[in-house]
């Protein structure tokens, strides 16, 4: 009985044609959320324009309301009364001039009222003192309608005004009138309730306002609409009522006196407004994706059909019993049963090759015994002579850690020839391997150059011996030595190798030849037919192998 153990794969069929589905959909959705947000833009675009649109008409009714508080003025102006100081005359001349009028005259100087047609016929004016900075505006004509004017047990105030001579004294003519006078002119306008229409004076404080009136009169507008209000005439911008509703706001600023008109419309309101407009798109979009969706699926599911009924032969295939493989509907289907059939043959071919692999390598074990018995020999003299060493030196672990040494070091050989299939190794990749924790205080000079197996084990060890010395006693003892190996080969069989420290402690001979020193003779003797010459400079060791049989060298050379 077989089971099938295949690991789950992280898509379908029908997940890879939804996916090209939707990549087949998503240039012309991508085409269509750019025309959405066109649509997006340019509806927020005219809703702006219209906003603006709506703030210069309240901006030109509020000229008209000031404007008949100037006529008034101006009439008043040029009384005779007034240039001649007959202020009984002219005071009934001011009552005749507003009377039906949402406002009244005052005529003033600096420190007090002389009428004041609000009050009954006869009553004194207040002494009302006006600031110097408000009588420099009012009399030098820099502005002809004042800012919201607050009062003390009243509501606040604004006034038109005009500066006239009496008697050769200048003083001012006003036309006052209240903030609700100018509210009329919103509900003129016909807003809808859900948006905000207002006026604020010179300093941002609300004059008129469409909602809320009596609550927000003399409140200041929002610093972000301050800012706008500084920045430019008029513009669009996204701020916030003073009740903290979200709004796209025109304003307008009146070049003239300075007061700004402001209208605003709830972003909600705008954004529902505008997405409405593009609900065909989006239901366009919508549909798109979905027959995408439903095709994915469609074509999927023949597909998976025929893809999973190739589990069954996969399964016969890996018990090893014949295919009967079923009909193709799909080329490429039909492509991968032929797949099948031949991978069928071919564990079969393979079949009668793993027998014969298994004759080949029970020759192979028979090699390795030998290897394996000649390697012991080779560990077992390090293990007598290391040990012994170290017991006389420094003790039972300094052996043993000596003996750890040179078994890495013959192991490192061994895997070198390993990887040349126990056919040589060369001469500077041995050095490397060998050097290799002090590669950056080695130099290494050379032609290449084939040992046979035997010879790079031995030469492994007698390298091994003297990185050890010199990590010890000689150049790699500090950070500042080096050590140079040159090694050339004269004639045809005769191989030289240089070893050279320089830049280490001073060097001097030892009193005695240890297992090292004896572990180099004897390899050059035994392995290699060649001998070694010792130079105990005080400057640094030098040390000349000289190897008489190299027979893979020899043939290097011919």
């Amino acid at each position: 009985m077989t089971t099938n153990s295949a690991v789950k794969a992280p898509s379908t069929v029908a997940r890879r044609l939804l996916f090209m589905a939707l990549t087949l959909a998503a240039p012309a959705i991508l085409l269509m959320g750019a025309l959405v947000a066109m649509q997006y833009t340019e509806g927020q675009r005219r809703f702006a324009t219209q906003l603006t649109a709506m703030t210069r008409a309240l901006s030109l009714a509020t000229d008209r309301q000031i404007g008949q508080g100037q006529s008034v003025l101006q009439a008043l102006a040029v009384s005779p009364a007034l240039a001649e100081g007959d202020l009984a005359t002219f005071e009934k001349q001011a009552r005749e001039a507003v009377e039906g009028r949402e406002g009244w005259i005052v005529l003033m100087s600096r420190d007090r009222q002389w009428i004041n047609t609000r009050l009954p016929p006869g009553a004194s004016p207040p002494i009302a003192p006006v600031t110097p900075a408000s009588w420099r505006e009012m009399t030098t004509g820099k502005s002809n309608v004042s800012n919201l004017i607050p009062r003390h047990g009243a509501g606040p105030i604004v006034g038109v005004n005009v500066p006239v001579l009496v008697r050769g004294e200048v003083r001012v003519l006003a036309f006052m009138q209240q903030p609700a006078a100018f509210h009329a002119l919103m509900t003129a306008q016909a807003f809808p309730g859900s948006w905000t229409a207002s006026i604020v004076d010179r300093n941002a404080a609300l004059v008129a306002r469409s909602r809320d009136q009596d609550k927000m009169l003399g409140k200041h507008a929002s610093p972000d609409m301050q800012a706008a209000i500084a920045r430019a005439y008029d513009g669009v911008v996204k701020t916030h009522t003073l009740d903290q509703v979200q709004t796209l706001s025109a304003f307008s600023r009146s070049p003239t006196y300075g007061w700004t008109f402001i209208v605003g419309v709830p972003r909600a309101e705008l954004n529902r407004a505008v997405l409405t407009s593009l609900g065909p798109a989006v239901a366009g979009s919508v549909l798109m994706i979905a027959l995408g969706v439903a095709a994915a699926f469609g074509f999927s599911r023949p597909i998976s059909r025929d893809v999973r009924s190739l589990v069954g032969e996969a399964e016969a295939l890996a018990a090893g019993r014949p295919l009967d493989p079923a009909p193709s509907h799909l080329q490429e289907i039909a492509e991968v049963r032929g797949s099948l059939q031949a991978a069928a043959e071919i564990l079969r071919a393979r079949d009668d090759e793993a027998r014969q692999a298994a004759e080949r390598q029970q020759l192979m074990i028979n090699e390795l015994n030998h290897r394996v018995k000649n390697t012991l020999v080779v560990v077992q003299s390090l293990a007598r002579h290391s040990l012994r060493e170290g017991g006389e030196d420094s003790g039972r672990y300094g052996g043993l850690a000596q003996f750890n040494d040179r078994i890495h070091a013959l192991a490192t050989a061994h895997d070198l020839l390993t990887r040349r299939n126990w056919e040589g190794a060369d001469l500077g990749e041995l050095l490397a391997e060998a050097l290799e924790p002090y590669e950056t205080q080695v130099d290494l000079d050379g032609p290449a150059l084939p040992l046979a197996p035997n010879a790079a084990v031995a030469l492994a060890m007698i390298f091994h011996e003297l990185a050890t010395n010199a990590s010890k006693y000689g150049a790699l003892a500090t950070d500042a030595g080096r050590i140079t190996v040159n090694w050339s080969l004269d004639g045809r069989t005769r191989l030289s190798v240089v070893w050279r420290e320089r830049g280490g402690p001073p060097v001097s001979p030892p009193k005695r030849n240890g297992f090292g020193s004896r572990l180099i003779a004897a390899s050059l003797k035994g392995d290699l037919a060649g001998s070694a010459a010792f130079d105990y400079a005080p400057e640094g060791l030098t040390c000349t192998l000289t190897i008489l049989a190299a027979p893979r060298a020899a043939v290097a050379a011919e």
